[in-house]
């Protein structure tokens, strides 16, 4: 079976796959057809993981055209040790926090919009909401949204990315700790310290809802 040649078809192959090698020579070998069918397999995934660290949508998507870009330029160097979605994640991660050195981070709208490297516009409540939560459901997935958009903002950001990746994108630990750099081991402590934290905000919450993100800690 070759390689993928629809998007629909791209958005279905795995990580580390054989049809997503065969991708990656071919974007090696100067195929821009090939590169697209990357970016339509990756672009969403990686939106949301943005999007849910950086809380803008148009920052998002300028974020994860630099991504692309940046690996569009160096694919050629790129060798096949891991999931090339482990290479796109820790270049968006440095994008990441490169932009968060320098700025704070905005208030979430669920109603921004932006257009994707693809062409296609696309309503961020329609990423970044669970996919069971549709039209009947939108407030509720707001407001949730919203919530756990605090908590993530209360965190270090080294707790903050690795919940992000781990419980929102679906990587391994050993994926994580090759996208930061850093042991398994710290991978976990933070994933259980940021989700420590998480909860004891959460429970503030519920005693006192009426404290937003200013509000008493």
């Amino acid at each position: 079976m070759g390689a993928p040649g629809t998007r629909a078809e791209a958005r279905g192959i795995e990580g580390g796959s054989p049809q997503e090698a065969r991708l990656i020579e071919a974007c090696q070998q100067g195929d821009a057809s090939a590169f697209n069918l990357l970016v339509w397999r990756w672009e969403r995934p990686l939106f949301n993981f943005v999007y849910k660290h950086v809380g803008d949508a148009a920052l998002a998507q300028d974020l994860v055209q630099e991504t692309f870009v940046r690996v569009v330029k160096s694919i050629s160097r790129y060798s096949h040790r891991g999931a090339f979605s482990t290479w796109l994640y820790q270049v968006a991660v440095n994008l990441c926090r490169d932009h968060l050195r320098r700025k704070r981070l905005p208030v979430v709208s669920l109603h921004d919009y932006y257009t994707t490297v693809s062409g296609e516009k696309v309503f961020v409540k329609d990423r970044v909401a669970d996919e069971g939560a549709r039209t009947d459901a939108a407030a509720e997935a707001a407001e949730r949204e919203q919530l756990v958009r605090r908590l993530l903002g209360g965190l270090s950001e080294d707790q903050r990315v690795v919940i992000l990746l781990k419980e929102y994108q679906g990587l391994t630990f050993a994926e994580i700790a090759e996208v930061l750099d850093v042991p398994e081991s710290t991978v976990k402590a933070r994933l259980y310290r940021g989700l420590r934290a998480m909860r004891e905000r959460l429970e503030r919450h519920e005693r006192s809802p009426e404290d937003g993100p200013g509000g008493a800690s």
